[in-house]
């Protein structure tokens, strides 16, 4: 299973590859900004929790933003920030089709889901649970995308629609 699973994401990786990495922050969310009063415009966005920044796509943080895995954005919110993105970055309109973005976003997801059950399991932090059900919910907008036809044909055998949610915390899940 897991091998399959392993050569499913080599199959499809190649969608989510964007030439020209950058600096992203990984854990780039409202929470992990603040405002600085006395600079103007842009200037006035302080950045905290940065210690994990790694070379990725440019267009990572700016989906750990509008996707927040810890809470829903407004979809209005969510197109005005892509717009304004790519009105800033003009050259990355054409490599981010719609494959590209939604298995950038799978990937990222797919992350999450395992970083939030890994601290709920080895670090005993049960509230990253509840964000479970969003996580699946953004995961599955995805999904249905051809390119991802593979991924989504492996989860609905191994874990099917009624599995995907957050674990019981009373169980032995």
């Amino acid at each position: 299973m897991r091998e399959e699973f392993l050569a499913l994401w080599q199959a499809v990786l190649p969608h989510a590859a964007l030439a020209g990495d950058t600096l992203v922050l990984r854990d780039y969310h409202v929470d992990n900004l603040m405002l600085l009063q006395d600079r103007p415009g842009v200037r006035g966005c302080g950045l905290l929790d940065f210690q994990d920044a790694v070379c990725g796509p440019p267009s990572y943080d700016l989906v750990s933003l509008i996707e927040d895995a810890r809470r829903d954005v407004p979809a209005e919110l969510r197109r005005m920030m892509t717009e304004r993105y790519l009105a800033a970055f003009p050259d990355s309109t054409g490599r981010l089709s719609s494959a590209r973005r939604r298995s950038s976003r799978l990937k990222r997801n797919c992350k999450i889901l395992g970083i939030f059950t890994r601290l709920w399991k080895r670090d005993g932090k049960p509230g990253y649970l509840a964000h479970i059900p969003r996580i699946w919910r953004l995961l599955e907008q995805d999904l249905g995308h051809p390119a991802l036809a593979p991924i989504a044909r492996w989860l609905d055998r191994h874990l099917p629609r009624g599995a995907r949610r957050a674990p019981d915390v009373g169980g032995a899940a």
